[in-house]
């Protein structure tokens, strides 16, 4: 369900998501605001869902994780969840995404080299319920920007 935002909302998060760690106190002088509604938008934009997380987002590579992928995987619909409940565990795959189309689903791993990348595969190939994989290796970081413009 979509969370109305208005424009004190959207101002809050697009603060939040350029620095997570800023002060509830700098961010309402940024919007010329009281703190405690920053605070108090800020509480209900987390319950409401709107909020998921607060994270440092890392760089794969500088943490030991030189290789990724984009992996597309044809399902036996009777294995959907099981197989997906499976992916999810992989600390190694990052983004999961059920689609339409001619492939079930779509998900990015990152591995420590291409022997730990294709042992991934690998195991992921064999699960019950997996009918097809298509990998990808990718060849050139282009962009990854968790954040979105409100």
């Amino acid at each position: 369900m979509q969370v109305i935002l208005d424009d004190l909302d959207k101002k809050i998060l697009n603060i939040l998501q350029r620095d997570a760690r800023i002060a509830y106190a700098d961010i309402a002088k940024k919007i010329d605001t009281a703190e405690a509604t920053v605070r108090f938008r800020v509480k209900r934009l987390i319950s409401n869902g709107v909020i998921a997380a607060f994270i440092a987002v890392l760089n794969p590579v500088k943490i030991g994780y030189s290789v990724s992928g984009a992996m597309l995987l044809k399902l036996d619909p009777l294995h959907m969840d099981s197989v997906t409940e499976r992916l999810v565990s992989y600390s190694e795959i990052s983004y999961i995404y059920r689609s339409t189309g001619e492939y079930d689903v779509v998900s990015v791993i990152y591995a420590h080299d291409m022997n730990h990348f294709n042992g991934l595969v690998k195991e992921i190939k064999m699960l019950e319920g997996v009918k097809d994989v298509r990998v990808s290796v990718t060849t050139e970081f282009i962009k990854s920007n968790p954040t979105f413009v409100l």
